[in-house]
């Protein structure tokens, strides 16, 4: 499994697609910038109306934080390549069985459905507190529902370590002679861990991401990369003209919300204001959300737009448990009869 669930462009997708549904009088008016990409959130926003649109920019990386979970990765089937993989605060750790553990990103049935010219980087953050004398790390790639390699890397690490390392893989460089070809569909990708670990030995793999080095590289620009490293000429600036698609609005550029918007005069009243209180925000254990009409159905969803809590309900005023939700982002629907609303709140905890 891919951390990758909606990509950002994805999920800027159905937010405009949700509440392109609400009537006129709500009005998308906030972005906000996660991770270098942009991702909407929803407030109401009365006269002067500005109609707005968003800037869909986002670097479509596959990113997988192994603090506290195993992100569907699973250890090789094969007996020569045994190890054990553990769920742990701060990173997954691989037990090792023998002298080749190998751990893949999914079952065999299971596809992140790339090309491999989409990518050409791979970052890679792990601590290796073994004294392996050949601590070479290696990265697979598999091709759809097959166990054998279409091609591998080494990767040197160290050893001995007691703090995380982060190593870059440059996915351009020839693999391991004899090894095979990148190209075609990529299905998997699979990691073994330094060679020479002796049975018993434990590697901790803290995240991974595969990302393309083209990208934006000024840090002041709305989709700025942090991980590009050349330049790809498209960094979208505040100040910059734009087109809203709105053929009603005038002088169109971006905000410093990272928005392309537009001055119209046009005045419209709402039926009903919908404005939603969250808090305490950020959180930790309960988030309560008060509106003056009813929440009707709310959905929370986290940076990735996957669905974590639904419910239904008449009340204006309803407290959550999210106790058990993961730090980070999450954005708060509700959807009355009337309007809906998006708003984000944070849960973090010390």
């Amino acid at each position: 499994m891919r951390v990758r669930v909606w990509p950002e462009v994805d999920f800027l997708k159905y937010l405009v697609m949700q509440l392109c549904e609400t009537e006129q009088t709500i009005v998308m008016t906030m972005t906000m910038r996660i991770s270098g990409a942009v991702v909407a959130k929803a407030v109401m926003s009365m006269v002067p109306l500005m109609m707005m649109a968003f800037v869909a920019v986002s670097q479509d990386q596959i990113s997988y934080n192994w603090e506290g979970s195993k992100e569907g990765w699973v250890p090789a089937s094969e007996n020569n390549l045994g190890c054990n993989l553990i769920e742990q605060p701060e990173a997954m750790a691989m037990r090792a069985f023998n002298t080749t553990p190998v751990m893949r990103s999914g079952t065999l049935s299971e596809s992140l459905g790339i090309d491999a010219s989409e990518y050409d980087r791979i970052q890679i953050t792990l601590k290796n507190p073994t004294s392996s004398g050949n601590p070479n790390a290696r990265l697979f790639a598999y091709g759809p529902e097959s166990n054998a390699f279409m091609c591998h890397w080494n990767v040197p690490v160290d050893t001995s370590m007691t703090e995380f390392q982060t190593y870059t893989l440059d996915l351009t460089t020839p693999p391991n002679d004899g090894s095979g070809t990148f190209e075609g569909e990529v299905a998997r990708f699979g990691w073994r861990g330094p060679w020479g670990v002796a049975n018993g030995d434990t590697i901790y793999w803290k995240s991974m991401v595969i990302y393309n080095s083209l990208g934006c590289t000024n840090a002041d620009a709305c989709n700025y990369e942090p991980l590009a490293e050349i330049d790809n000429g498209a960094c979208v600036l505040v100040g910059d003209s734009c087109d809203d698609g709105n053929p009603a609005t005038l002088d169109d550029m971006i905000n410093a919300d990272c928005l392309c918007s537009g001055q119209v005069d046009e005045i419209r009243e709402p039926n009903a204001p919908f404005n939603l209180d969250l808090g305490p925000n950020p959180t930790s254990n309960a988030l309560e959300a008060h509106s003056a009409i009813p929440l009707g159905a709310i959905r929370i969803l986290d940076s990735q737009g996957k669905v974590c809590l639904e419910q239904q309900t008449s009340e204006t005023r309803m407290v959550l448990d999210v106790s058990n939700f993961v730090p980070g982002l999450y954005f708060f629907e509700a959807n009355s009869n009337q309007a809906r609303v998006i708003s984000r709140f944070i849960v973090q905890r010390p």
